[in-house]
């Protein structure tokens, strides 16, 4: 992978999901009507929503990492099993 898209993929330190996901949207939104190139919806609304999907998306992502952990089943730890730990 060349250095052009290696610094593309990956974001810059400091970049935000929702700078990166605005950035999509807005490109996204762009209307081109004879060479002139329109935005169609108010870029202050598209802000939003990145923020708004960007918030979502991060809150799914840590559901989906405390999903996937490990978990201890079958394990009943009492606080008696505790006290006897210091001998």
């Amino acid at each position: 992978m060349s250095e052009a898209a290696t610094a593309k993929s990956t974001p810059q330190s400091g970049t935000s999901l929702a700078e990166l996901i605005y950035v999509e949207l807005i490109g996204r939104a762009f209307l081109r009507v004879e060479n002139n190139a329109v935005i169609k919806p108010d870029p202050a609304q598209l802000a939003r929503l990145s923020i708004v999907l960007a918030t979502e998306f991060e809150n799914a992502a840590i559901e989906h990492r405390a999903a996937s952990g490990p978990k201890n089943v079958g394990y009943d730890v009492q606080s008696m099993d505790l006290g006897n730990l210091g001998g």
